[in-house]
């Protein structure tokens, strides 16, 4: 089914339309095939990233991923992982929500479940040209969850011997946000705080078109961004690390 979307995705879509790239689905469950699927599709320029689900079966950390991320380094494709997915797990830890609201709230918890174990499980030192993009998960939670793994890994050193440096470093240097949905503080100056630690050069527009909730990039982005900041969210860093 994955290597099927992926040749519509081709003939419906990417090369009709030359602005268009997409994603490599794969089976992520499957590691074989998901190398495969990646295998087929590298040095397609129609193909930009390799697409997983925020919601695996197991933590995507777990060394059963490996092999996925290892392809995609190869293929010099970024690794993006998009909300949702059905892992066959509950998204809480007491069970299944009652409502959506529910659900879309969990979409960043889900995502800092995966920044968590890619660090500690020793992802980015095992492959140190791994680049993760995390997709409609938010990004305000991301200096708070570095901040945490760096004080428990202070003490807790002699567990993961692995890491050669900060948790917080490793996020720093391998992980993409996008802009949807956007974050909204009451104080702009701490949405600026929050991007300024995430990186100016690791936040990629995103506008989840057609969605009911979709960011029109008309208004997207908060006024007070200064212009070189803008072009590099609505473009810039999207070409440097897509490499397009």
């Amino acid at each position: 089914m994955a290597h099927a979307v992926n040749e519509w995705q081709l003939e419906v879509w990417l090369r009709k339309e030359p602005r268009l790239r997409g994603s490599v689905v794969v089976p992520y469950e499957d590691a074989a095939a998901s190398v495969a699927e990646i295998r087929k599709r590298a040095g397609d320029p129609n193909f930009c990233q390799v697409l997983l689900m925020s919601r695996t079966a197991e933590p995507a950390g777990n060394p059963r991923y490996w092999p996925i991320y290892e392809a995609a380094v190869e293929a010099g494709l970024p690794v993006a992982f998009h909300a949702f997915g059905y892992s066959g797990w509950a998204m809480t830890n007491g069970g299944w929500p009652s409502f959506y609201i529910e659900e879309v709230s969990e979409h960043a918890t889900s995502c800092q479940n995966q920044v968590i174990s890619l660090v500690t499980e020793g992802v980015f030192e095992r492959f140190p040209g791994l680049k993760i993009i995390l997709i409609e998960c938010g990004m305000a939670w991301l200096p708070s969850v570095g901040w945490r793994l760096d004080k428990h890994w202070k003490q807790l050193k002699s567990e993961v011997p692995h890491l050669k440096r900060a948790p917080s470093d490793y996020i720093r240097d391998h992980i993409w946000v996008s802009t949807q949905p956007m974050d909204e503080p009451e104080r702009g100056k701490h949405l600026a705080d929050i991007m300024e630690w995430v990186g100016w050069d690791k936040i990629l527009f995103a506008s989840d078109y057609p969605h009911w909730d979709f960011d029109d990039p008309r208004a997207a982005l908060p006024g007070f961004l200064p212009a070189e900041r803008r072009r590099d969210i609505y473009g810039g860093n999207a070409r440097a690390v897509y490499g397009f």
